[in-house]
């Protein structure tokens, strides 16, 4: 493509006498008038007016605003102000990007700017510096009313704009309700993040993370910080500084998030049993009387109830009576519903979604997981059995009694509700699956994929609690046997990777496409545990 540059310098400057005329014009040409310049647009001239002989003027602009990546990936609309000033001839924006970038920001306000690298790049658009980054990345003011403090570990321009992302996208990507004024991924750490440049570190490297497949540029620095933050635990590790235990905690476990995000890296294990040691380090009374160690223990029972699906182990930590077993009959006699003793509060169904109680099912049933092994004989046969008959008992009244608790919900609630629903069905499957195998011609595989089928498709496409779909969906789409549901597992899950925006995602769909490769003759668990190492339910 060519263009001539002076023709293109000469219309900026208004000189209309020595408009280029169709003997001396490029086959096409691109001006800029004022108007587009200021909104980054591209005014179009048309060719019939140099054929003509007539004077290249530049077509009408639509003055049509260009939408921000997130707001395309999220299927929500850019909140625009009203339009700066005109800018002069001798302005440019990336002048005035430059300028801005230069002012000191006041301590009441969060850096909003983008590095000039991300200005550059093909995925993002230009915008005018007087338009704030919150205003186009919140639907509207009343979204988010978390009062953000001011922090001064960010660095760089590139800092400036990971945590922006993080404290707009990613934060509710990890949010699984609607009630965003309870997001402790906001109102918890973002306070943590301000004392502590290791919080801040491991923040970064998690919007990194979640950014890197739209703004691959990026990833770079967020993975020094995390590497930084990284060297720094393992310093406080070796120290045995009790005085930051707490700080160490949130660090370790914001870690295991990202590497459970991340969909391939098996390097959680080890930060999941970094953060049970320390949580056992601090005691109970740390831990249940402030908000942060309130934070890492309903953070750590979700990642740790959630991992063993992937671990086929018991968890990590949990009531002794429950999970400290050393055969079947002991979790005969144990496993009751009124052994398990885990603090629970709005905030720990703000961070799974779904009902705390169906965590320490998922931790029952994948004890008995850990079990199977032990089915030698006759006799070890007929005791597995009578502990997977006693879980299923307790699984059955549980789902009865929360129904009748929710008989009619509405709104969000409602979808809460049909993402829990889901979620009991989904565990009823895999506990039929430890028992029984994986015969897709079974009753009860048919009936556990209709009531999980039925529960998700009325919950929307982004909505707050679609995060907590992922094992729902993975274990309903591993036993269909038709197409339909087969497509309408691949359709959703391929939604949830622009919502979502990890990973992690991808990979379930990846390994939902490996298993019906398979035909008739699949195991999901298999697959997951020889393909997908890295792969858990999060």
């Amino acid at each position: 493509m060519r263009h001539s540059a002076t023709t293109a310098n000469r219309f900026r400057n208004n000189d209309a006498t020595d408009l280029p005329r169709a003997r001396d014009a490029p086959d096409w040409a691109i001006f800029v008038s004022l108007k587009c310049q200021g909104k980054g647009l591209k005014c179009l001239v048309d060719p019939g007016q140099l054929d003509r002989g007539e004077d290249a003027l530049p077509k009408k602009c639509d003055e049509l605003r260009p939408q921000c990546g997130d707001c395309r990936r999220l299927g929500i609309s850019c909140v625009w102000k009203s339009p700066s000033p005109s800018l002069s001839s001798d302005d440019s924006p990336s002048s005035h990007v430059n300028d801005v970038a230069s002012t000191p920001l006041p301590s009441a306000d969060l850096p909003t700017l983008p590095s000039p690298a991300f200005l550059d790049d093909e995925s993002s658009l230009l915008i005018d510096p007087s338009w704030p980054i919150l205003d186009f990345a919140i639907p509207s003011p009343g979204a988010f009313p978390v009062q953000i403090p001011l922090n001064p570990h960010l660095q760089t321009d590139e800092d400036i704009s990971l945590f922006n992302h993080y404290v707009h996208i990613v934060s509710r990507s990890l949010l699984r309700s609607a009630k965003s004024d309870e997001n402790p991924f906001l109102r918890t750490l973002l306070p943590v993040a301000a004392t502590s440049d290791m919080v801040t570190s491991v923040i970064l490297g998690l919007s990194g993370s979640h950014w890197k497949r739209v703004y691959p540029a990026i990833w770079g620095r967020a993975l020094s910080r995390q590497g930084r933050a990284l060297n720094q635990v393992n310093l406080l590790l070796s120290q045995t500084n009790l005085s930051r235990s707490l700080e160490t905690c949130i660090a370790v476990l914001l870690l295991c998030l990202a590497d459970l995000f991340e969909g391939t890296s098996r390097a959680w294990k080890w930060h999941l049993k970094a953060a049970s040691a320390l949580l056992r380090s601090l005691g109970e009374l740390v831990l249940e009387n402030t908000t942060e160690g309130m934070f890492c223990l309903q953070l750590f029972h979700y990642l740790d109830s959630m991992s063993t699906i992937s671990r086929c182990r018991p968890p990590l930590r949990g009531s002794p009576s429950l999970y400290d077993l050393a055969n079947c009959d002991d979790l005969v006699t144990s496993a009751t519903s009124d052994s398990i003793s885990f603090p629970v509060s709005s905030s720990s169904t703000v961070i799974s979604g779904v009902d705390p109680m169906l965590l320490n099912f998922i931790g029952m049933v994948n004890l008995l997981a850990s079990h199977r092994k032990n089915r030698v004989d006759e006799l070890s046969e007929i005791g597995f059995r009578a502990a997977a008959t006693r879980v299923q008992r307790q699984l059955d009244s549980w789902r009865r009694e929360y129904q009748e608790q929710n008989p009619d919900s509405h709104a969000l609630d409602d979808e809460m509700h049909q993402a829990t629903t889901a979620f009991a069905w989904a565990i009823h499957l895999r506990l039929h699956q430890i028992v029984e195998g994986y015969d897709l011609d079974h009753p009860n595989v048919k009936l556990a994929i209709a009531n999980i089928m039925e529960a998700m498709l009325p919950i929307p496409y982004g909505s707050p609690v679609e995060g907590s779909l992922l094992f729902p969906l993975v274990i309903a789409g591993a036993g269909s046997t038709d197409i339909e549901g087969q497509m309408v597992v691949k359709e959703r899950l391929m939604a949830m990777e622009g919502t979502l925006g990890f990973g992690h995602v991808k990979q379930a769909r990846q390994l939902l496409e490996t298993v019906w490769a398979q035909g008739r003759e699949r195991n999901w668990a298999f697959i997951r545990f020889t393909q997908f190492p890295g792969f858990v339910f999060v």
